[in-house]
């Protein structure tokens, strides 16, 4: 039997919708040597039956199946039964090139890596279409090498990338090693693991391809469902602040770690779906969040977006309703001010349309007048080799030669006169 190089681990809760399409991505994958194992979390609809007719068709496929515990504790347990050298957890609503292991697998071997990140954008389900993005690994933000650590980018360890578990590729050893796991909550299971496993690898290298598409407007997917769960997020950041301080060196990445966290308060925020969830959540953070994170006392030079250190001074001033209605503002006049942008770039996009399409024209015109010149200059030199020839059969006739004799004799005459 062959070695396993990757474990891909598919937690599956109620996506029989997608999952065909998931499967089919993953065991097409040109990297063969895989394992893919599926944890089904107590589904309802046939998204086992889906993964059984899949198991027949491909021996590589197992499935485990367990209570409803959401995809944390899915992941640990897939993670369990990896015989693969590397493991990467995939969820079961994406969507994948069909190279993304071989060409992570191939970076992570080349570079003796514990993680290989790379590039990733949406897929937009309800209009059904990708949508570049780039927040899944921030170009800028990488340091002049292709394989670093904490030490290399102390202040951006956390930032080049997000939490998202889909587009990192682990060294399983790597994994075992430093007993990484994913926490048994509902939403924001990722945090912990990630943020440990780059404050903890030693090798980070990345692929700048885009291997992999987040599906977005998902109605199923937990994401949406951000208000039945307000505080997970935050209480995720908390756990990861309490293991990750423990470390002697966490002062080294303090600032990355704050300016993430505070990053993931705001997203956490912007996805509630009522007011009331919103409300729960901003007062939290307002009245002890902040504290706990020591960002009241950061400075504005301490928090890498503006706009996130003038937020968090209103929210202490103002009320979540009015907070509401300020960014709601905020965001309209950017919009606007967006589409002016983009109506000024549209109509300097037809300018320079036109001019392109003349200079098509220009050089269409000059390509046929260029054809009608080397016609016209094959024609003539057909004419000349004509005459050419007509001058060298005159010369070799023999009333050229009499002629030519007989003149002799007056041209001498003429030239000594």
């Amino acid at each position: 039997m062959e070695a396993i190089k990757v474990s891909v681990v598919v937690p599956v809760y109620n996506v029989d919708e997608f999952l065909d399409n998931t499967l089919s991505d993953i065991t097409g994958q040109t990297l063969r040597e895989i394992e893919i194992i599926c944890v089904d979390d107590g589904s309802t609809d046939n998204s086992c039956k889906i993964i059984e007719e899949w198991m027949e068709k491909d021996s590589r496929i197992q499935l485990i199946r367990q209570k409803n515990q959401y995809a944390g504790v899915a992941r640990n347990n897939g993670l369990k039964q990896a015989h693969g050298k590397y493991v990467i957890f995939w969820d079961a609503d994406d969507l994948f090139e069909h190279n993304a292991l071989e060409v992570m697998y191939a970076q992570a071997e080349q570079e003796n890596s514990d993680i290989c990140i790379c590039e990733a954008r949406k897929y937009d389900n309800a209009k059904e279409k990708y949508i570049p993005s780039d927040a899944y690994l921030k170009e800028d933000l990488l340091p002049g090498k292709q394989t670093f650590n904490k030490f290399d980018v102390p202040d951006y360890i956390f930032n080049l990338t997000n939490n998202v578990p889909w587009n990192k590729l682990y060294l399983k050893e790597f994994i075992t090693k430093n007993k990484l796991q994913y926490q048994a909550i509902k939403q924001a299971n990722d945090t912990y693991f990630t943020i440990m496993a780059l404050f903890l690898a030693e090798r980070i290298t990345y692929v700048k391809d885009v291997l992999i598409a987040y599906r977005v407007n998902n109605d199923g997917s937990l994401s949406g469902k951000a208000s039945d769960t307000v505080f997970c997020a935050y209480d995720s950041w908390l756990y990861a602040k309490e293991h990750i301080e423990k470390y002697p060196d966490f002062n080294l990445v303090w600032f990355s770690f704050l300016n993430r966290a505070l990053s993931g308060f705001y997203h956490a925020l912007n996805i509630q779906t009522t007011f009331e969830s919103y409300e729960k959540l901003y007062r939290k953070l307002v009245e002890e969040g902040f504290h706990e994170f020591g960002l009241d006392e950061c400075t504005e030079e301490n928090i890498y977006a503006v706009w996130m250190y003038k937020d968090m001074q209103k929210m202490y001033e103002t009320e979540p309703a009015d907070f509401l209605v300020q960014k709601s503002i905020t965001r309209r006049v950017n919009n606007e001010n967006n589409n002016v942008r983009r109506k000024i770039l549209r109509e300097k996009n037809a300018v320079l349309r036109e001019n392109v399409q003349a200079l098509k024209e220009d050089k269409k015109t000059l390509q046929s007048d260029k054809k009608k010149l080397q016609e016209e200059k094959k024609k003539l030199e057909g004419e000349k080799k004509k005459l050419q020839k007509e001058i060298d059969n005159i010369k070799q006739s023999k009333a050229y030669r009499l002629g030519n004799k007989l003149l002799w004799l007056p041209r001498k005459v003429v030239k000594r006169g």
